[in-house]
């Protein structure tokens, strides 16, 4: 735990034996020498106070003190040849404000004084034994966000002479903070009348609105009850998500889509640490097009410590699109997993990925950088793929990502946006991605941009809601150009009204099945 402040504990001890019996029966309280008080017990006993250390203790912990816990306090004061001891003690935070709440857990030789802000001696707690003298008392810590307190005392150390000369006064004081809790970061998700499911898997994600990309994942397998919660760590304040989930009805141990399996979405939007969002079980279904996870468990990358590493995803059942990538910027150590949550079932997948050897923070063509392809055939759910380094390497042809990061996009929050990527000199389109405005901002990620090439990126959004493309103003389109491509590229676009008739063209896309006796031979369309 942090500290946040300190605490200040001062105990004085005033016993001012031989000037009245009431003084010996306690301090008439403010005498402590704190910053509060202002004075101490030479106001009635000859001398100058001597500092005295560790003569208050607790057992509060070094983290600090939690607010509204209850701690114990002892004060001890030790002079040679002593007769009488005695004591007042406070507390106060940072500009001399009494701070907390004491309490008598030994009447007999302790009481409060000074409107119950400080703690005193009795007439029968002034006895030492010995050269010593200790005193116990309770004290409940402040509310949060007090800070540092400091405890306060002084001390008497009197000869027993029914004078003021000849005592001894001792100042001393224990600063304690306060135990800084650390910020919730957790989001909750409570689960109700989920009988129906009880038994089955039930798989859930937090997709980042912002970017689209999986935040994290988690399983409950099987469900135990009808009622349970779902907790996410490390969330960070004011994100928003999709909270997706399924129930794996029929029990074949991947998502299917409703009404096969039961799937739900949820909105998360401004998240802040601490949040519950509750569902209760309903058939208002949803395809949430769940992903499953590929998890490769990398061995023997010794060679490649400290370089960079990336990934590619490919789907040879969709056109060989690419549907994720990810990368370490840093290979922490020869062993090592790297999960993503992309696979989707009866689907064959390549795996590219490189080690940037020579450091440049691209990729070149081996031997220069070390390069592998894997395939994961006719995936059934989650994955798992070994690999162990080797020097088979591949030519895997990489090509960079466009981030494309669009702000203020207020006027179109709710409907579709397209963005397409196009070789300037070649006119091809070299990919295309549909999704909606959830938010005001928002960030999009197009792969397959070749170094050296140029490129326009053509966006609309389909503001009359036809579902299709309409030149402005029906619908809001902009064209903007890369610059000589030399690795991932970022793109910032501010929403305005610079509108560019785009020409829109649309996709045939032809599904071929049962090309088995075609298998490695040429295919062209």
């Amino acid at each position: 735990m942090k500290i946040k402040g300190l605490l200040y504990l001062l105990i004085i001890p005033t016993i001012v034996i031989g000037l009245s019996s009431w003084y010996s029966s306690g301090s008439p309280g403010g005498k402590t020498g704190s910053p509060g008080d202002g004075s101490n017990c030479t106001e009635c006993h000859t001398g100058t106070p001597q500092s005295a250390s560790s003569w208050i203790t607790t057992n509060i912990p070094a983290s600090g003190y939690t607010p509204g816990e209850t701690y114990t306090i002892t004060a001890s004061g030790t002079h040679s040849g002593v007769n009488k001891f005695g004591f007042e003690t406070t507390a106060e935070a940072l500009g001399g404000a009494k701070k907390g709440t004491f309490i008598i857990t030994d009447a007999a030789q302790t009481k409060f004084t000074n409107s119950n802000k400080a703690v005193t001696h009795t007439s029968g707690g002034t006895t030492p034994s010995g050269n010593s003298k200790s005193w116990t008392f309770d004290w409940t810590a402040p509310a949060a966000g007090t800070g540092n307190v400091t405890f306060f005392g002084a001390f008497n150390a009197a000869n027993g002479n029914g004078n003021t000369g000849g005592d001894v006064i001792y100042l001393s004081s224990t600063t304690v903070s306060e135990e800084e809790m650390e910020p919730e970061t957790s989001l909750t998700i409570a689960f109700t009348g989920m009988t129906p499911h009880i038994g089955k898997l039930l798989e859930i994600r937090l997709v980042n609105k912002y970017n689209m990309m999986e935040f994290a994942r988690k399983a409950v397998d099987p469900i135990a009850s009808a009622n349970f919660d779902v907790v996410f760590e490390n969330i960070v304040d004011g994100d928003s998500y999709f909270v997706d989930f399924y129930a794996d009805h029929n029990d074949n141990g991947m998502y299917d889509a409703p009404p096969a399996d039961h799937a739900w979405r949820l909105d998360a939007d401004n998240v802040q640490g601490g949040d519950v969002i509750p569902f209760a079980h309903n058939t208002n279904f949803t395809d949430i097009d769940w992903k499953h996870l590929l998890t490769i468990n990398f061995e023997g990358m010794s060679p490649h410590i400290g370089k960079l590493l990336e990934i590619s995803l490919r789907d040879i059942t969709m056109s060989y699109e690419e549907t994720y990538r990810t990368s370490i910027a840093s290979i922490s150590s020869a062993s090592f997993a790297v999960e993503m949550p992309a696979l989707t079932p009866g689907h064959t997948y390549n795996i590219d990925f490189y080690a940037d050897h020579n450091g440049n923070g691209t990729y070149d063509a081996p031997p220069m950088d070390h390069a592998w392809r894997m395939k994961s055939t006719m995936v059934e759910g989650d994955a798992d793929l070994s690999f162990a380094h080797n020097t088979d390497f591949t030519d895997i042809g990489w090509t960079y990502h466009l981030t494309l990061d669009l702000m203020g996009m207020v006027p179109h929050q709710g409907q579709m946006l397209m963005v397409r990527a196009t070789n300037t000199v070649s006119g091809k389109e070299v990919n295309r991605i549909k999704r909606g405005v959830d938010l005001v901002d928002i960030s999009l990620s197009l792969p397959g941009l070749e170094m050296g090439e140029t490129y326009n990126i053509d966006f609309f959004a389909d503001h009359n809601g036809n579902g299709i493309y309409d030149p402005p103003p029906s619908d809001h389109s902009w064209r903007l150009t890369t610059a000589t491509i030399d690795g991932n590229t970022n793109l910032s676009f501010t929403h305005n009204a610079n509108f560019v008739d785009i020409d829109w063209r649309y996709m045939t896309t032809l599904h071929a099945q049962e090309m088995n006796p075609h298998i490695g031979q040429l295919f062209e369309l």
